[in-house]
């Protein structure tokens, strides 16, 4: 088991809940699905090698992690990413993705071993994603299910 994180962009707030019961990709938004990173812990350190600030301000955005579903739900939970976090990886150089997995990959919250090479096919496909979801003036959202 685990929890299951589907990061995705959508135009707004309320587009993206409504992703909340049948999952962004099942709903038609552009999707990149992962299992072990969450974007609280994990990605926000990704995103902090990257932009070279601290993991406390990166995550301490107010847009970083925000819920948009009702935080009464038990196992399901849609969360923002800040406009900056998607341009950052929309501008992103593949070359600077797959530098900053060297040190990413040995992140204690990894359960086991990280493969760096594997955590830069996940960020260029987030890279990706960032960069249609700016083209398009949407933001990026994680979906988690527990």
């Amino acid at each position: 088991m685990g929890i299951f994180y589907d990061y995705f962009s959508a135009p707004d707030d309320q587009a993206a809940a409504s992703a909340f019961a049948e999952g962004p990709e099942d709903a038609g938004f552009d999707t990149v699905c992962v299992k072990t990173i969450d974007p609280a812990v994990l990605f926000g350190q990704a995103v902090a090698l990257l932009v070279c600030e601290p993991v406390s301000r990166v995550v301490g955005h107010p847009r970083f992690g925000h819920l948009v579903t009702s935080p009464e739900a038990e196992s399901t939970w849609i969360v923002t990413l800040p406009d900056e976090v998607r341009d950052a990886l929309a501008k992103a150089p593949r070359e600077r993705l797959a530098e900053i997995c060297i040190p990413w990959s040995r992140a204690e919250e990894f359960p086991g071993f990280a493969d760096p090479g594997h955590l830069a096919d996940f960020l260029n496909e987030l890279a990706a994603l960032a960069g249609r979801a700016r083209s398009h003036g949407h933001g990026l959202y994680c979906h988690m299910v527990l």
